[in-house]
């Protein structure tokens, strides 16, 4: 099957052919030769389906990630490794959760942000949020050598000095694809550039070399070990946060994950298990307590743009038994079913949109792209704004009275998600 023919089934089996042909003609750039993504693809749009999305509300922003960049960010692209993406700002409302929260009930301050990425940009705002806590980050990821070329784009580089990971300085989807359309000759040319600073240290801010990098960000306060789930030895913690590294995995990894967890965690500390993006958007997470050596689960948590997002991490899932997935998109097609507040939830989002000119409508009332000249901080710092006064009009509360209508108990959480209880 070619590229043409496979989003013509996708359009006709999830969005009963509605999808628009501008998003359909982007999502024709999907690579032939990656089996992997095609899969990708099928099982995210069988996510969205299930959450009830409509395609009017397929974004064209959407259309460029799935078409150009998700084939490059995949494990397949590297080696079947989880890529260490890490982008600031990203868990700064789970920061806020493990300050505020009402779950943890252990007495002392020390948290495992496993799954950290490098550079560990989120786990060194951690740190400074919660300023009176000694935290240790994790991942198996965590590099000998740190390139900077003299664009700003980074490498990181294993002992063996081969290329694990690179990024660009500004990660936009334009930025992304100029170093992973010949990914090949960006390691190659990574790779060269070690050796030469190796021989020549260079005295200018880029190119520059890092040697065992993660040491030089470690405090008092902040120390790192490298390697992931089951594959350190740590004391037991009060908090263990693992984002965005469980979707990768199975749910039977997942199992044995929670088995790992409840040896590591203090009585009555909490584990958060759940996904992220930029600005702390399409935030969704389990919240789990120990309680007599097991660990329970309190609640389910998620912020109310999973219901309409701007980017794709609320559908973001490596296997068909990702239960959290499941979960999330349970309570998605609930709230979606429940025409009074999704009338009222669009009288005031597609606004948003049109103000902040972030995907509006077009004339036809599908959402629409963004101007490619927007740098990514300000895109998601409006999506994260977005957010923010989707909860101070009671959106959030409004969705919650939904799901307490269809028989859950719910509640606005402490950083103004939506929480349900098992």
């Amino acid at each position: 099957m070619n590229t043409s023919e496979f989003v013509k089934d996708l359009n006709v089996q999830y969005f009963n052919g509605e999808l628009s042909p501008k998003f359909q003609a982007k999502l024709e750039r999907l690579p032939i030769d990656r089996p992997d993504v095609f899969a990708f693809i099928q099982r995210m749009f069988g996510w969205i389906s299930s959450s009830g999305l409509p395609a009017k509300d397929m974004s064209l922003l959407q259309a460029d990630i799935f078409g150009t960049l998700l084939a490059r960010i995949l494990p397949g692209a590297w080696e079947g490794k989880v890529p260490p993406i890490t982008i600031q700002g990203r868990h700064a409302v789970i920061d806020q959760y493990v300050k505020s929260n009402s779950w943890l009930a252990s007495e002392g301050k020390e948290m495992l942000d496993i799954g950290c990425g490098f550079p560990p940009f989120t786990t060194l705002e951690t740190a400074g949020f919660l300023d009176d806590w000694k935290i240790t980050g994790a991942d198996p990821s965590l590099p000998a050598y740190l390139i900077f070329d003299s664009d700003g784009n980074y490498a990181t580089l294993d002992e063996d000095k081969s290329t694990v990971y690179f990024q660009p300085a500004i990660p936009s989807i334009e930025n992304w694809n100029k170093l992973l359309t010949d990914s090949n000759a960006t390691r190659t040319r990574f790779e060269n550039l070690l050796e030469e600073l190796l021989n020549n240290p260079s005295g200018e801010d880029y190119p520059s070399l890092k040697l065992n990098p993660i040491k030089s960000y470690e405090t008092e306060q902040l120390t790192f070990l490298k390697g992931g789930i089951g594959q350190i030895d740590i004391t037991p913690k009060d908090v263990i946060r693992c984002f965005n590294v469980l979707y990768y995995f199975d749910d039977a990894f997942l199992e044995k994950a929670l088995e790992w967890f409840a040896q590591k965690t203090k009585e009555g500390g909490i584990v958060l298990i759940g996904g992220d993006w930029a600005g702390s958007t399409e935030c969704y997470y389990h919240v789990y307590q120990k309680n007599g050596n097991q660990l329970v689960n309190r609640e389910f948590a998620f912020s109310i743009d999973c219901l309409c997002p701007m980017g794709i991490v609320t559908w973001y899932s490596n296997h068909a038994d990702d239960r959290q997935k499941a979960e999330l998109v349970k309570y998605i097609s609930i709230i979606r079913k429940d025409p009074e507040f999704m009338n009222t939830f669009y009288a005031f989002h597609d606004d948003q949109r049109k103000n902040y000119d972030l995907c509006p409508r077009d004339s036809e009332g599908y959402y629409g792209g963004v101007d490619p000249a927007v740098p990514p901080q300000i895109l998601w710092t409006n999506a994260s704004n977005i957010l923010k006064e989707l909860n101070e009009e009671g959106l959030n509360q409004l969705a919650v009275d939904v799901l307490r209508r269809a028989g859950f108990t719910a509640r606005v959480n402490e950083v103004g998600h939506i929480a349900v209880a098992p």
